[in-house]
Parts: C-alpha cells; sequence; structure tokens
C-alpha cells in the first residue's frame, strides 16, 4: 500500500510541477515551440506509440514488483507454523 502512496505522490508532484511550468510561462520557452505546434506533434502516430510504449512498459514493471511482494505475503500466510 505504502509503495502505491509513494507512486501517486510522486505523480502528483510532477502534475503539479508541469502545472507550474506552463501557468508561468516557463513551458513555452523550455519546448520552443507553439502550443499549436505541440499539439500537432503530439498527436502524430510514431510519438503516441512511443508514449504508450513508455507508459506500457512503467506499468508492467510496476505490477511486477507488486505481484513479487504480494507473493511473498501470500507465501508466508500460507505456510503453517507448528
Amino acid at each position: 500500500m505504502a509503495m502505491w502512496l509513494r507512486l501517486a505522490g510522486a505523480l502528483m508532484v510532477t502534475l503539479a510541477a508541469i502545472g507550474a511550468l506552463e501557468f508561468f510561462g516557463a513551458g513555452s520557452a523550455i519546448a520552443d515551440r507553439t502550443p499549436g505546434e505541440v499539439q500537432d506533434a503530439a498527436h502524430s502516430r510514431p510519438r503516441e506509440l512511443f508514449w504508450f510504449l513508455i507508459f506500457a512498459v512503467v506499468m508492467a514493471t510496476s505490477l511486477l514488483a507488486a505481484g513479487r511482494r504480494w507473493a511473498g505475503h501470500l507465501r508466508r500466510a500460507l505456510t503453517r507454523r507448528s
């Protein structure tokens, strides 16, 4: 449970940082593109595939870590103590 809370906290901090950059106008200075150009580039098929693959790898890694952790807990819970 703590792992998921830390993951959610990291996501919130990241989204808050991105929001602050956009609010203060630093996002366009970093990207050096207009919002329209960024929108067009973001919707291209290869870029969508790239970000989907990044998401899939991160999600699979976190699910694998959670599964390994819970497998240990389940194994200990199912073994009988004499």
